[in-house]
């Protein structure tokens, strides 16, 4: 699902012929792997679409592989290709280009580049790791979470093949045979959120081969997934209360009189919602989780701001349709009761290979929460182990290594990010630096939400378009 004419590798920075005459190296024993060129075929209107094979156990190159799903919308004067990561772990790059490429990457770097999306192995059509029924995703939202024990032995019902080796290593190395495959000597790269993670990992181990990277929102790799936790719920519980703030000067407001009567008044409601849940039109049941659903999405997005005011208005009549629908469009629920892939599994499955057993979880990390998060801390917990997973970890929590001299990164960091709060991608772009940070450059949004790119300001998206298609870097310090 990418682009119908290989670029050479002069084409593959976009800079000129005469500035690159790299010729990236292929690993041992993957020989056939990298012979592969991308065979794009039409699909979904306008956007062609390939399937590349890589091995499903890297370290049993001779053995089985698994096909990885792309997408391409065309460029009309293309310098190579940009693949793009929407994060997750367990979001599908196919999906981002397809449904939403155009909204999120601007004309001038969809004439400049050839968009390519993949979907990492487990994810989508990528050998996805598929382990819930429908009812079952249901019922998790409403606080009836399998144990870790019982979603493994679901999972490895029907992927314990691929189960074991879906770890950002692994992905990290199939983007390196997508790389080949579309053309490309050096990887140009857009990753949000967990894809920041998998462009670090990838420049770890294919360091001579990355071109330029964009890493929007970034994910801290030296952090264990309690302290992930731990930091995601200080950040959303600071963003609900800016939304609190911001909503009490809101004609209607449900929650007023200040932030801290505000917060109040949401703990009441969840109280009141978990004692006596409302019921939807569908039948189903809108408790606390799923008002708290409807919370996260907007932390992640101010622009749902204004649609959360609406809909608490709408609960105070005894109407939850319309959080309903915004807890849906978190979750990926659609209409017809059925959801869009299998991103909730998926993520599960990477997170139990990549990260080792918490320090703190279960009861001592549930205080914890409510100590740092008093609103929402309690609705973000629960028990992280993955003692229980059928496939062991494989995962380490070592610093991203310098990047090649060779390379160049841009690092975006959303001061008001709750997802991968703001000091995770100062961070990254420290470890990118190493003693030299003339080619690690970290650009500053002053905003909320999750990620700058695409849904920030005309700011961010010139100093992103100008890094990928000439190279040039913003200031030192720059703050958009």
């Amino acid at each position: 699902m990418t682009l119908a004419v290989l670029m050479t590798a002069s084409c593959a920075t976009g800079d000129t012929a005469a500035e690159d005459t790299y010729s990236a190296p292929v690993p041992d024993a993957l020989e056939r792997y990298y012979e592969q060129s991308a065979q794009w075929e039409p699909c979904d209107g306008d956007f062609e679409c390939a399937t590349v094979d890589v091995p499903l156990d890297y370290g049993n190159p001779d053995g089985a592989s698994i096909g990885i799903a792309m997408i391409r919308q065309k460029a009309i004067m293309p310098r190579g290709s940009l693949l793009v990561n929407p994060g997750g772990p367990g979001a599908s790059g196919v999906g981002l280009v397809k449904n939403a490429g155009s909204a999120t990457f601007s004309p001038t770097l969809r004439e400049k580049f050839h968009l390519v999306g993949f979907d990492p192995r487990g994810v989508g059509d990528s050998a996805p790791v598929e382990c819930r029924s429908d009812d079952q995703l249901d019922a998790s939202r409403v606080g009836e979470a399998m144990d870790i024990d019982d979603l493994g032995a679901l999972c490895a019902r029907d992927n314990a093949r691929v189960l074991p080796h879906v770890d950002t290593d692994s992905a990290a190395r199939d983007l390196d045979i997508l790389r080949s495959a579309v053309g490309d000597e050096r990887l140009n790269y857009l990753g949000f959120s967990y894809g920041t993670k998998l462009g670090a990992a990838y420049s770890d181990l294919f360091g001579g081969n990355v071109g330029r990277m964009v890493l929007d929102g970034a994910m801290n790799p030296v952090l264990g997934i309690d302290q992930v936790t731990t930091g995601q719920a200080q950040r959303f519980e600071q963003s609900l209360r800016e939304w609190v703030s911001w909503c009490d000067g809101v004609r209607g407001c449900p929650v007023d009189g200040g932030v801290e009567e505000g917060l109040a008044e949401l703990e009441d409601l969840f109280d009141r919602l978990a004692d006596a849940p409302l019921t939807t039109a569908d039948g189903r049941e809108f408790n606390d989780q799923e008002l708290v659903n409807a919370l996260l999405l907007a932390m992640y997005d101010d622009g749902w701001w204004d649609s959360l005011v609406a809909g608490m208005m709408d609960l105070e009549e005894g109407d939850p349709a319309a959080l309903m629908s915004m807890a849906d469009a978190r979750s990926g629920r659609l209409p017809d009761g059925t959801y869009a892939d299998n991103s909730w599994d998926a993520f599960t499955a990477v997170n139990c290979l990549d990260y080792p057993e918490p320090a703190v979880s279960g009861a001592a990390l549930d205080r914890k929460l409510e100590d740092i998060s008093p609103t929402l801390g309690w609705y973000l917990g629960g028990d992280l182990s993955c003692a229980g997973w059928p496939a062991e970890s494989t995962g380490d929590l070592e610093p991203a290594q310098p990047l090649e001299e060779s390379a160049e990164a841009l690092v975006i960091g959303t001061t008001g990010d709750p997802a991968t709060p703001y000091e995770w991608s100062q961070a990254l772009a420290d470890q990118l630096a190493g003693e030299d940070p003339s080619n690690v450059h970290l650009l500053t949004y002053e905003g909320l939400g999750h990620t700058a790119y695409g849904r920030s300001n005309d700011c961010v998206t010139r100093a992103v378009d100008e890094f990928l298609i000439d190279g040039e870097a913003p200031e030192p310090g720059k703050t958009c």
